[in-house]
């Protein structure tokens, strides 16, 4: 490795006290956290506002710095509290602020302007054009996707000037980050609002129309664990500027145990070479593991990124049983590992799952032992339907547990920060103790005592030495020593002793009050805040005499069914989901003629998720139909911020997760002409939202609701044989499939042209019978996703929201004697039942 490689900084987890201590004592550069409020791992301890100033002094005390997350959407009533929040962060030294919400960091970046802002990994960045819209928004540093390659991170950080922050370790989402509505829709908790259910975790069967498919087992959409350990050179050669460490819900032990390792290759690193020791990959993998992953690194992996067996971790494999003894309740274990009393294990039974014990004692040769070594059999008293051929898994290892503990738990410190000490003492005068870091930090303290003619013994160089090295319970150690003695004089040694402490108390204070910054009073910041809330609710808002009806199609045959049957405005193609072949050039000109002829507006629809190699083919679209087309409709941050500047009108889609009026002024500045509002507000906030903004405004209120997208498809994992050396045998283009949940539940799940998986709700959203209290609403358009369904349903739906509109505007009284018979005609469509969605419910 050549030496002008830069070492990344290393970013671990902090989920409460002792995990903070746990990464800083064991070598991390930088910790993330959390406070009680407003960020994406609600269940975590998380830290309350005292304990987080005491966080960040003992961070920066030992040159660690502290990132606070404030990673979820917010709504209109929370902005004001958390902008308060972000200015007490600021105030006690935050060195970064990790958000998800465009608005609340537009609030950031306006009101604490040198706050710095990274963009979360649930902005879902994962192209170039979105980096280069975030360094023009004011972001520094920006946490990447995870489904991005090597090659693929390699180029973004050669042609983008931001700091860039990878994941390298810990648990996978199976969805992009802040596109996954799973949690949300199927049981009110949303992840973009740090509340993940991880229905992920749970069991499904894939279906093949009403055929079950069979898998290796039951977790089709948990992943493993991520574990790039050894690919840290291969990272550091991008350039990177931080490696993350997931985890903010796991033990402190695990945060010690992986940050020690990733500090130890790194350390390598800095000397010539990154590598990482089989006993180091043995800890990682005993301390937690789902199995471990390299993720999308070095390219898709397929069902090989899964662990389609167990949810949990998984341990170390340590043996098997070879005997049951059941009227003894013994089983006799040929070990591959050493089993140690106080170890926790695993016996994969035949029937039943698991059966869990902590080791209270082994025998070997009859004989009680600590612990049972490699190779041997051991006897171990356990309950159970076991059976020989059983698999035994440590699941966890306690003499890992105490060296981790260890580290985080004693009040000898880990951290050792050089020190220069200049000490000076004469006769006559107090001795003074000066401290330095090699950063310019000091300290200083004089003795209250004054030196003495010394009878027998002076004071000498190398007994204030062995005082002043006594720093063991301090983050320091002794680098360089001066000492000015000027004759023979005498100091007590309990005064020099106090003298350090005072001297290093002083360097301690100052080390921890040099973040921290003073801004304006509260009340004038408070005037601002009010200031910035009348300027983006001042607007009347827009209102249309009557709102378009909106479709979203992904084929021609829908679409000419959509015209028939009366939309105003048709979105196409978008992702391109189904058997049907990828639309193409002649399509989207057959479907821009149709369209014209129908008198219907034709809007160009790009999706989400666009990797930097696909942007290309997309704007190949714009170029061969630039006469034609004036409107794009995008949920990719970079694609939207890009044509902002083109002269097209440019429509937002409700990917980007708008979730307040600060949002959606701050799209409106950059030239944003409509915007599709989030679809987990309620009616409620959608209407004071809509009434706040001038802007067009458009709601989801018929069709499938997308709950994720992923580079990971089950389809092709399971049916199409997927993995990293094997192509996928393409049975999505033949066959629909489901997944089929605990509770019989079908989820549609369908890929697209570039074979992501997107899986849909069961339930069809219905707003039929709502109509009335929509039309109060100052709403642009009406929106029905009809992209995953056939052109014979698009014509019935489409007819019947054709007629209800304009019902429901022209006599009230007539569309609600008909609202209960357009909601059963609407409920026959859909099998599986229809939903609200959270338009009345909300979103925890």
């Amino acid at each position: 490795m050549m030496e002008t490689v830069k070492v990344p900084e290393l970013l671990a987890p902090a989920g409460g006290w002792d995990a903070l201590v746990a990464a800083v004592q064991n070598g991390a550069d930088a910790v993330y956290l959390g406070v009680k409020s407003f960020n994406a791992r609600q269940s975590a301890d998380n830290f309350d506002r005292d304990l987080l100033v005491k966080a960040i002094d003992y961070a920066h005390i030992r040159d660690v710095k502290v990132y606070v997350t404030m990673n979820i959407l917010l709504a209109d009533a929370e902005l004001e509290e958390a902008v308060c929040l972000a200015r007490f962060l600021y105030e006690a030294g935050a060195d970064g602020l990790i958000v998800q919400d465009l608005g609340f960091a537009k609030l950031v970046k306006e009101l604490l302007p040198g706050f710095p802002l990274h963009a979360s990994t649930q902005m879902t960045v994962h192209n170039l054009t979105t980096l280069r819209f975030l360094k023009e928004l004011g972001f520094e540093r920006v946490i990447l996707a995870r489904e991005l390659s090597l090659k693929e991170i390699d180029r973004l950080k050669q042609e983008c000037n931001l700091e860039l922050e990878v994941f390298v370790h810990g648990a996978l989402c199976v969805c992009y980050s802040g596109q996954c509505l799973m949690s949300s829709l199927i049981g009110g908790r949303s992840g973009n609002r740090g509340r993940c259910a991880q229905p992920c975790r749970l069991p499904y069967i894939l279906m093949e129309g009403e055929k079950e498919i069979g898998a290796e087992g039951p977790y089709l959409l948990s992943p493993r664990d991520l574990n790039l350990s050894s690919c840290i050179g291969d990272i550091a050669e991008t350039g990177v500027d931080a490696l993350k460490i997931e985890g903010r819900l796991r033990r402190p032990e695990y945060v010690a145990t992986v940050v020690s390792i990733y500090r130890r290759i790194l350390d390598r690193g800095r000397k010539g070479r990154y590598y990482i020791t089989p006993e180091e990959q043995r800890d990682l993998a005993q301390i937690f593991n789902r199995r471990f992953s390299k993720g999308y690194f070095y390219g898709n992996p397929g069902r090989d990124l899964m662990n389609y067996t167990q949810p949990n971790n998984r341990g170390l494999f340590v043996g098997r049983v070879r005997r049951y003894d059941a009227r003894s309740k013994t089983a006799l274990v040929a070990l591959d590992e050493e089993l140690c009393v106080g170890d926790g294990v695993d016996f994969w039974v035949s029937v039943g799952g698991r059966v869990s014990l902590e080791i209270k004692e082994l025998l070997v040769e009859k004989k009680p032992v600590k612990c049972a070594p490699a190779g041997s059999k051991a006897v171990i008293p356990v309950e159970g339907p076991i059976r020989a051929g059983d698999r035994v898994f440590k699941i966890w290892d306690a003499g890992l547990l105490r060296k981790a503990r260890g580290s985080f738990a004693s009040e000898k410190e880990a951290i050792a920060i050089p020190l220069r000490i200049d000490v000076r003492a004469a006769v006559g005068e107090p001795l003074t103790v000066r401290v330095k870091d090699f950063n310019g930090h000091t300290g200083e303290a004089a003795t209250e005592v004054l030196g003495q003619e010394a009878l027998k013994h002076p004071l000498t160089a190398e007994v204030i030495e062995r005082q002043l090295s006594r720093l063991g319970n301090t983050p320091f150690h002794l680098q360089e020593l001066n000492c000015d003695i000027r004759g023979n004089v005498m100091i007590p040694l309990s005064a020099l002793n106090e003298a350090r402490r005072q001297a290093l108390k002083q360097l301690m204070n100052q080390k921890a009050a040099e973040k921290r910054r003073r801004l304006k009073p509260y009340e004038e910041f408070r005037q601002d805040w009010q200031n910035i809330w009348a300027r983006v609710s001042a607007n009347q808002p827009v209102r249309a005499a009557k709102p378009e009806l909106v479709v979203a199609v992904g084929t021609l045959e829908s679409l000419k069914a959509a015209l028939r049957a009366g939309a105003d405005t048709v979105c196409f193609p978008g992702e391109g989901l189904g058997p049907q072949k990828p639309v193409g050039l002649d399509e989207v000109g057959d479907a821009l003629r149709l369209c014209d002829l129908a008198g219907a507006k034709f809007v160009f629809w790009i999706p989400r998720i666009v990797r930097n190699h696909e942007i290309t083919r997309w704007l190949r679209f714009l170029e061969e139909y630039k006469k034609d087309i004036d409107t794009v409709m995008t949920g990719n941050l970079g694609i939207l911020g890009m044509l902002a500047k083109t002269g097209l009108q440019v429509y937002a889609d409700y990917p980007l997760n708008i979730f307040n009026r600060v949002t959606a002024a701050s799209l409106k500045r950059i030239g944003i002409k409509r915007m599709t509002l989030s679809p987990e507000l309620t009616l409620a906030q959608v209407r004071e939202l809509s009434r706040s903004v001038a802007c067009d405004f458009e709601i989801l209120v018929q069709g499938s609701l997308p709950m994720m997208v992923s580079e990971y498809c089950v389809i092709g994992s399971v049916r199409g044989g997927r993995n990293t050396r094997q192509r996928c045998r393409g049975p999505c283009r033949e066959h629909r499939f489901y997944l089929k949940d605990r509770k019989r539940v079908l989820f549609p799940v369908a890929v697209d042209r570039d074979c992501r998986m997107h899986i849909f709700n069961a339930k069809d959203l219905c707003m039929v019978e709502h109509l009335s209290a929509l039309k109060d609403l100052p709403l642009a358009g009406w929106r029905i996703d009809l992209r995953l369904k056939d052109a014979s349903y698009a014509a019935a739906v489409i007819g019947i929201y054709r007629e209800a509109l304009d019902i429901v505007y022209e006599d009230p009284s007539v569309f609600e004697a008909k609202a209960a018979k357009y909601k059963k005609h609407l409920e026959s469509l859909s099998p599986s039942g229809v939903t609200k969605g959270h338009y009345f419910r909300g979103v925890l």
